[in-house]
């Protein structure tokens, strides 16, 4: 039932209770990740602290992102041949990828990933220049570009020649890629050795879009004219943002704001086949 003001009554949902519901939610999932992260100095080998420190992350992540959004760590390859360094985490599609297993990696068709996560347990500059070329190697894998046409990774909505329909033609997946650390050097030191980047005319297209430090609370995102730039958009330069004991939850809430905006188009396996049968074929008739 609806008030004369068309309100619901009743069992009616307020908006801002469920966001409090929700950061309140993300805050008690970071307390609950810090002890996990204290736990972890237990870990005398650097790469067993590591390894636990990127469980963490995913287990935090896991909870509050949809099935259809798959966390693994592994390396991307393009239809070119172009592969990427090692990632972390990698972002993807586990409702319509298609996913390689070899041995304890896995590899993912460029197509079929929304972006990738590094995760440092001390994001020191030596740190972050490693994760930027880890960045760059899957920023800059070609894939073809998406747009509103997109229904799904496997629906393409196809028009007619005499069909005239409006849609924007944008750019709907730009790769999205994050740097966080749990605890990191100086705010200002990141931030310059990014704008410095940018100064040394490095691809912009090819830098994370956010750098989270959560011990020091603070977060580094692309700005355009003061403002926070769309994700593969183009921006001026990188600033610090004082998100405090927040930082966790906003991680959360931008990854799951960028990964909704975000389009795929599932990789083409169809054409593998086709040219391996025609390999087959032509090598048989060789014989």
């Amino acid at each position: 039932m609806t008030s004369a003001s068309g309100k619901l009554r009743g069992s009616e949902f307020n908006v801002e209770s469920d966001k409090v519901l929700l950061l309140n939610a993300l805050r008690i999932a970071t307390t609950a990740i810090e002890a996990d992260i204290k736990k972890s100095r237990l870990f005398s080998h650097m790469g067993s602290r590591g390894e636990f420190r990127e469980k963490v992350i995913t287990e935090f992540l896991r909870p509050f992102l949809p099935p259809c959004y798959g966390l693994a760590p592994g390396e991307v390859f393009s239809s070119d041949g172009q592969q990427s360094a090692q990632i972390d985490i990698v972002l993807y599609d586990a409702m319509f990828s298609t996913v390689y297993p070899a041995g304890d990696r896995k590899l993912f068709p460029a197509e079929s990933i929304f972006g990738s996560i590094e995760v440092k347990s001390n994001l020191t500059l030596p740190e972050l220049r490693t994760a930027c070329a880890n960045v760059a190697s899957v920023k800059t894998l070609r894939r073809a570009p998406t747009d509103a046409l997109d229904l799904l990774p496997h629906v393409r909505l196809t028009l007619g020649p005499d069909l005239n329909l409006m849609y924007p033609n944008l750019y709907n997946n730009p790769y999205l890629c994050i740097v966080f650390g749990y605890q990191g050097t100086s705010r200002d030191k990141l931030v310059r050795e990014l704008n410095d980047r940018i100064a040394d005319n490095h691809d912009r297209r090819t830098l994370p879009d956010f750098v989270f430090v959560a011990k020091q609370g603070y977060m580094i995102c692309p700005t355009q004219a003061g403002q926070p730039a769309y994700i593969g958009g183009a921006f001026d330069n990188y600033q610090c943002i004082d998100t405090g004991a927040d930082t966790m939850a906003c991680l959360f809430l931008i990854l799951n704001s960028c990964l909704g905006s975000l389009r795929l188009r599932r990789f083409d396996s169809n054409d593998v086949w086709r040219q391996l049968v025609k390999d087959r074929k032509n090598s048989t008739e060789g014989i």
